[in-house]
């Protein structure tokens, strides 16, 4: 994806068991300066009590991340038609080991950002639209030894602009 390589990997089937994805891609990026992104895209063709996309606010501090900077941030001319798109972002560590993430829900059309947003909008589309598919897209790289926290920050948005159209032609829309 322009000047950056991927390197597709694979889940444990014992993580697959219990997130009963309908598919999913975790790729490491790679620039030609050796910095990295990881890539990690869940989607669910249904999403029911026990099949729905897991948060990172929930299971990154659960494997022992620490959250110390974290919150919704608005990406300038990043979403659809280099509209604004909002993200849920976290500065995380964990011994010594920081990393920014930034991560979002893509759900029929809609960018959302916490869990309660993803129910209500299941219920309601379940009932209108007759559908509750969706993703969940989480990016993270290393804030390196030799770098600020704003150059990880400056890394990840030009990333996830360069990211999202590519997304947008295989997660579902609204139609």
């Amino acid at each position: 994806m322009g000047e950056w390589i991927g390197d597709r990997k694979a889940m444990e089937q014992i993580f697959l068991d219990t997130l009963k994805l309908t598919d999913y891609s975790i790729v490491d990026y790679r620039d030609p300066k050796g910095k990295e992104i990881n890539v990690y895209v869940a989607y669910n063709d249904r999403q029911t009590k026990g099949q729905s996309s897991h948060s990172p606010d929930s299971c990154l501090p659960g494997s022992g991340w620490e959250f110390h900077d974290s919150g919704t941030i608005v990406l300038p001319g990043t979403g659809g038609g280099g509209q604004p798109m909002r993200v849920k972002r976290a500065l995380m560590e964990k011994n010594g080991v920081r990393q920014l993430a930034y991560y979002w829900f893509p759900q029929r059309g809609r960018i959302l950002t916490n869990m309660y947003q993803l129910k209500a909008y299941a219920f309601w589309d379940a009932l209108t639209r007759r559908r509750t598919d969706g993703a969940l897209v989480r990016l993270i790289t290393p804030v390196y030894e030799t770098e600020q926290l704003p150059d990880a920050e400056t890394r990840l948005q030009a990333f996830t602009r360069d990211l999202v159209p590519v997304l947008d032609r295989f997660l579902p829309g609204k139609e």
